[in-house]
């Protein structure tokens, strides 16, 4: 389905837009949403080595825990000789080594301290990979060869599926079918093939979520907990010692970074006020800062985490605010209040309730803060950014409010037309962006990135997946899956989600081609890291809403989860 760019589709079809008078009785709805079950003051209580401040440079390592830095310079350079071992070797045995090794960095979330050299390696092989799938005795594995295709997409560098996995499946059917029975090949080829934008195959392995669709930093966690905890190399290659050392180290000191940012964060929103304040909203903040560690979880990324949490929790309370407690009165002067963005914390209309002021001055002091830290580290100006995404986010929130008030069912391409925008990812990200990317991400103009754009139609879409039988049963808006349903050619709710599921694997499909079209063009794309942002947001989306509404109503796999990454380090191998 075509997506309209960087405009936000007020209303369409036979929907029309009318000026509602305030209610009368001003009767509120109420969700009855569960209270949050975190102790604030345990958090904010924790104390923390004084080392472990911001970190702003890129070239600065987490070093939380002074103890460790010589420990964990020795293991870089470990990994470092390791990988660049016998450099002049180009065997398969050591290529596929090498691709093992980089697989394993990536797995385990260390990568980012060997970009350089990981490109590096990817280039060589890749200027080599012609002749050698030319030569059945110097083609590497399926495996490796996957591994090898997956990784250069990743990094721009162009990979063709005829020159590179058609060559390698090919030279293994000689080889009497026994890359058939390897399921590890089988595995990375279908996830590097749904990487180059084709369907998998293979029935049982959709049952797997793909591994380019789980957050790296949630992915380096579980590879840890088996590798460390549970002792379980599930008849993998070993992983070296030396890397899984390294990687202990890395996940522990960023854990530590992590805690701290969370207590800030936890301490800002208590000063709000707004959990006693809107005491009928959804009260989020330590799932908001977990979905930030996810979306950004490197060390230099604090600014990011910073503003996707305070973000982040703003939004579930405003979405609250539309959807379940303002007349239509109030939320049309709300709307226009974000649109001026005045001066003052009504925004010049005193009709506004203290809930609504309360929120409107949150939000206007929120956005200033970050803008002037972007302002202050990349000497250019987001506040203008910032007041627009709040208001497009408040005026698709009113279209969907006058909706559910008039008993409306829109279309379906004029719900998601609407809907990728209420998804709040677009604002979430053109927060994010600038305090990653600065200026740079701004170059495009005023439309937002089309990798913007699809990953918050993932997060609208998957959403409403999980959500719908609850918001039905609340009388809430009609989610993409009713509007889905009330099309003439959908015979039911099962079909409904057929097509959203196949929706959502398409809307990956396009979103891995921008990511690699976007990665191989230096001069008119964002910075690898805004492309990985977006990336990083459909990922942990996946996770949030895996098994119900991780945000309304979080499960106990999302606490423990969330306990996991962010309060319980990894412990020494035993």
């Amino acid at each position: 389905m075509a997506l309209a760019a960087g405009v936000v589709v007020v209303c369409s079809g036979d929907f029309q837009q009318q000026a509602v008078e305030p209610s009368s009785s001003l009767q509120r709805r109420s969700a009855n949403y569960e209270p949050t079950t975190w102790d604030y003051d345990a958090i904010c209580s924790r104390s923390f080595d004084s080392s472990s401040e911001r970190v702003s440079d890129f070239n600065q390592l987490p070093m939380v825990a002074s103890d460790n830095n010589a420990a964990m310079l020795t293991l870089k350079e470990r990994v470092v000789e390791r990988l660049l071992l016998k450099e002049e070797d180009t065997t398969t045995a050591t290529a596929s080594s090498r691709l093992r090794m980089i697989h394993q960095l990536q797995s385990l979330g260390i990568a980012y301290h060997f970009e350089q050299e990981i490109k590096a390696i990817l280039l060589s092989m890749h200027r080599d990979a012609a002749k050698a799938s030319n030569n059945k005795h110097d083609v590497l594995d399926l495996h490796s060869a996957a591994l090898l295709f997956r990784m250069l997409r990743e990094q721009g560098i162009p990979a063709s599926t005829g020159d590179l996995l058609l060559a390698m499946t090919s030279a293994s059917s000689r080889e009497d079918d026994d890359h058939k029975a390897n399921s590890d090949g089988l595995l990375a080829l279908s996830l590097s093939r749904a990487l180059a934008g084709q369907r998998l195959h293979d029935g049982h392995l959709q049952q797997q979520l793909p591994l380019h669709w789980r957050a790296p930093r949630l992915q380096a966690m579980w590879t840890l907990q088996k590798q460390i905890i549970a002792g379980d190399d599930d008849g993998e290659t070993m992983i070296d010692p030396a890397i899984l050392q390294l990687a202990r180290v890395d996940f522990n000191q960023v854990q530590t970074l992590h805690q701290r940012e969370l207590a800030e964060a936890t301490r800002w929103w208590k000063e709000t006020g707004l959990g006693e304040k809107l005491a009928f909203a959804r009260e989020r903040v330590v799932e908001c800062f977990f979905c930030a560690a996810c979306i950004a979880p490197e060390p230099h990324l604090a600014d990011c985490r910073e503003v996707l949490a305070k973000a982040g929790s703003l939004i579930v309370h405003l979405d609250d605010i539309y959807d379940v407690y303002g007349t239509p009165h109030e939320l049309q002067a709300f709307t226009d209040a974000i649109g001026g963005w005045e001066h003052g914390s009504t925004g010049g209309d005193t009709a506004l309730p203290s809930t609504m002021k309360a929120m409107y001055a949150a939000i206007q002091e929120t956005s200033t803060v970050a803008a002037e830290r972007v302002l202050h580290n990349h000497a250019c100006h987001v506040l203008p950014l910032y007041k627009k995404a709040w208001h497009d986010l408040c005026k698709a929130f009113l279209v969907e409010a006058r909706w559910h008030q008039q008993g409306y069912t829109p279309s379906f391409r004029e719900y998601l037309a609407n809907g990728w925008v209420t998804s709040t990812g677009p604002l979430l990200l053109l927060h994010a962006l600038p305090a990653a990317a600065g200026a740079s991400v701004l170059r495009a103009g005023g439309a937002p990135p089309r990798l913007l754009e699809l990953s918050s139609t993932i997060f609208r879409l998957r959403n409403d997946c999980v959500s719908h039988q609850a918001e039905s049963e609340r009388g809430d808006v009609p989610s993409a899956i009713a509007c889905c349903m009330a099309e003439k050619w959908c015979a039911g709710e099962e079909q409904a989600h057929a097509a959203i599921q196949g929706l959502i694997a398409d809307t990956w499909k396009m979103l891995n081609k921008e990511m690699s079209s976007a990665s191989a063009d230096h001069h008119q794309s964002m910075p690898a890291v805004a492309n990985k942002l977006c990336l990083n947001l459909a990922r942990i989306i996946h996770c949030i809403y895996q098994d119900g509404d991780g945000i309304t109503s979080p499960t106990h796999r999302i606490k423990s989860m969330i306990t996991d990454l962010l309060f319980n380090p990894i412990p020494h191998a035993s």
